[in-house]
């Protein structure tokens, strides 16, 4: 009998202990994120710059000054710009300077998030001034 109270007892003090608050249980602490393998943080856009080299109706080839060759994935949440004016993907052509936005997929393919064709910039012209 008195074994068995001992072991009533014990079992009782062993369950309050796993009780406690700040006893490790395995639970998550407050704030804590489940890991899932892709952070959660907001990563901003990155931009890159070069002359397209193929449209077509998913994706788009750009050649970067470096001579990079990347490739975009195009959806129907990517946008296509050309100054101000709102365009779509097929008024791009091949040899076109473009800027991309861009964000990473979790396979790590680049989705294209705004496609902006960039123009020449007109040089100043030069002052005359009479010698």
């Amino acid at each position: 009998m008195e074994i068995n109270r001992r072991i009533h007892v014990l079992s009782v003090l062993f369950v309050l202990v796993l009780t406690l608050p700040g006893f490790p249980q395995g639970r998550r602490t407050r704030g804590a994120q489940p890991a899932r393998g892709v952070s959660s943080v907001d990563v901003p856009p990155a931009t890159f710059v070069g002359l397209v080299q193929i449209v077509d109706k998913g994706s788009l080839t750009l050649q970067e000054e470096d001579s990079n060759t990347l490739r975009f994935v195009c959806s129907r949440k990517t946008h296509y710009f050309d100054g101000d004016k709102k365009i779509k993907l097929a008024d791009i052509k091949t040899g076109d300077r473009v800027s991309v936005e861009t964000k990473r997929f979790p396979d790590g393919e680049l989705e294209a998030i705004n496609v902006r064709v960039e123009h020449p910039k007109n040089p100043k012209p030069a002052d005359s001034k009479p010698s």
